[in-house]
């Protein structure tokens, strides 16, 4: 239910025009009364500004007219105006409705239309009535204060405040303290604005449908789910300008929507056990889209499933869409901060192969996970992605590509997904403890293993530790750990390449794969990366590099490096690095993997306790 708001920004009088318009048209206007009147003076309201689903305007307009008889309104009734549906008494009592519109409905919260209308009096003069139709994301609680005794029922149940920390403790098996409520998808804005519903509450939603929540605020957790885990089917949720709301246990897709479930400006809010589908979809889709201020957001055990089609129109655009995007807002200078991804599963994103080519295209837009674009790399953003399974997500060169500051990724599992996690823009980003594996000598895309990558960073001050890596095929771009060189020194909020300046890269182990281990500096770029320091990293191998200080600029430190090479493998490439920079050893070192995540450990069914 929508706050009836209205917002009027002038009242102001108006001197129309004159009684020489021509209003031959109008029946009720009498010729000779053109002939010989003087123009009125209209004035009331006649510049409004309106919320879109606030409901139906009310105003009214005076005349002023010193020819007898003259001081009345040509009468409207239902008339169309661009946007709504116009009626004029004679009296000048007004009203204005704005019907269920496709185009307001997609405005964003900065965004507005005009529409106006021509109104007459019986001597013919004209005025118009102006029209603001502001989106309905934009209500503000600022404006609560006139309302309150007139739209009581339709008051927010909790004035928003700022959002809070949160670990992701409860994200598992949140806890219900309150009352349980059943709602349709049809009826639940209603029932969450009715005052019923306080926080701790849950609403149990039953029918197919779509769910948009917007200004609904209370002060903790209100969890909005499915009867059982995958029983409700949503064609698509939005929730915006709202607070404290959980979304559990729901399955959005297949279907055309370009968005399954969008997050506008708001926070504390949950994402949990949902499924997101894309099977067979042929246009472009995204399953999660995270924009404006919101902040506090976790997406945790849900799947992300198959982008098996890759379609591509005549004007060689392909259906794009990536499993969840962090959208930075030009105009606003804002997106999403402190979001906790976690124990999800990213699961199959088919490479993009034009006919007749045998490799893949490095595509923009179809990556698992997508953090801003070249305006936010200076965002200090501070998501945490830990605890996720990407299997078999081949969208392009990057499987998650990052450009935004200070994130940390740890503890995820990436099994034969074809590019690299990629700090591409952005500072101050930390890839620790994450597994990397591939299946073994793949060189053709048809297999599993094919391209398969590691950790590829461009910028300042990041950090990649204690990482495994192992059976990965991927080089060039997609190498096990590639500390590149850029065009750029410093990318200026531009989508250049930064050199990185820097890195620390330590206590990371690699074993056995094909493009070799760890690279400082490649032939990509001409400006090397400085100040970059590799210490206590062990790879081993039997193919390609182990070690390669392309840079070999004396700002970079290497110390207590070990190698083991076998086969065709070269422990240091360049033949730069000294004994205590880099320890070829002489027999196989004893390496023991970490436990790969499982799709038991991730996805809606993940540790479901009673």
């Amino acid at each position: 239910m929508y706050k009836k708001i209205l917002l009027f920004s002038a009242m102001a009088g108006l001197t129309a025009c004159g009684g020489s318009s021509d209003s031959s048209n109008d029946a009720n206007v009498n010729d000779d009364v053109l002939s010989s009147s003087t123009a009125a003076v209209i004035s009331g309201a006649t510049e409004v500004e309106l919320y879109y689903k606030n409901g139906d305007v009310n105003e009214s307009l005076t005349i002023i007219d010193p020819d007898d008889g003259e001081e009345a309104f040509v009468v409207q009734s239902s008339i169309a105006t661009t946007y709504g549906i116009f009626s004029l008494d004679s009296n000048g009592e007004w009203t204005y409705e704005v019907p269920e519109n496709e185009t307001l409905g997609d405005l964003n919260e900065d965004e507005s239309v005009s529409d106006s209308v021509t109104v007459t009096s019986i001597d013919g003069t004209e005025a118009t009535i102006r029209f603001t139709i502001l989106s309905a994301d934009a209500l503000s609680e600022d404006n609560d204060s006139d309302n309150d005794e007139d739209n009581s029922d339709d008051a927010l149940t909790y004035t928003c405040s700022d959002a809070f920390d949160d670990d992701g403790s409860d994200d598992a098996n949140p806890v219900v303290t309150g009352a349980t409520h059943n709602s349709t998808t049809d009826d639940l804005n209603e029932l969450l604005n009715s005052g019923d519903v306080q926080g701790g509450d849950e609403i149990i939603v039953s029918g197919d449908g779509e769910i948009s929540i917007k200004d609904t605020c209370f002060d903790a957790q209100v969890l909005i789910r499915a009867e059982s885990i995958g029983s409700t089917t949503l064609e698509t949720a939005a929730i915006s300008n709202s607070q404290n709301i959980t979304i559990q246990g729901f399955v959005l897709g297949p279907n055309d929507a370009s968005t399954l479930l969008k997050i506008v400006n708001s926070k504390n809010i949950k994402v949990l056990r949902n499924t997101f589908d894309h099977k067979d979809i042929t246009d472009g889709q995204t399953s999660v889209v995270l924009t404006e201020s919101s902040e506090e957001i976790s997406i945790a055990y849900n799947e992300f499933l198959d982008k098996n089609i890759v379609v591509e129109d005549e004007d060689g655009q392909i259906n794009s869409g990536s499993y969840i995007k962090f959208q930075y807002d030009d105009d606003t200078e804002t997106m999403a901060t402190n979001a906790h991804i976690h124990h999800n599963y990213f699961k199959n994103i088919v490479p993009y192969v034009k006919a007749g080519n045998t490799t893949p295209e490095g595509d923009a837009d179809r990556e698992a996970i997508v953090f801003g674009d070249s305006g936010s790399q200076d965002v200090e953003t501070n998501h945490l992605i830990e605890y996720n399974l990407f299997e078999d997500t081949d969208g392009e060169n990057e499987i998650m590509t990052v450009k935004t500051s200070n994130n940390t990724f740890s503890n995820n599992t990436f099994l034969n997904s074809m590019g690299s996690l990629s700090f591409r823009l952005g500072h101050d980003n930390k890839a620790e403890n994450n597994y990397f594996y591939g299946t073994g000598d793949s060189t053709l895309v048809t297999d599993a293993n094919y391209e398969t990558g590691g950790i590829r960073v461009y910028g300042a001050n990041h950090t990649v530790s204690n990482n495994y890596m192992e059976n990965l095929s991927g080089s060039s771009w997609r190498s096990p750990i590639l500390i590149d060189s850029g065009d750029v020194s410093d990318s200026s909020n531009g989508n250049s390449h930064e050199a990185p300046t820097n890195v620390t890269v330590v206590n990371n182990t690699l074993v056995n794969n094909l493009g070799g281990g760890i690279f400082i500096g490649r032939d990509n770029y001409s400006i090397v990366p400085k100040n970059i320091t590799i210490s206590d990293n062990l790879v081993t191998g039997n193919e390609g590099s182990l070690f390669n200080n392309y840079a070999n600029d004396e700002s970079n430190t290497w110390s207590g490096n070990q190698s083991y090479a076998t086969g065709s493998a070269v422990d240091n490439e360049d033949g730069t690095l000294g004994a205590s920079e880099l320890e070829v050893l002489s027999s196989e070192p004893a390496t023991t993997p970490p436990s790969p995540l499982t799709r038991q450990d991730v996805g809606p069914t993940a540790d479901l306790s009673s």
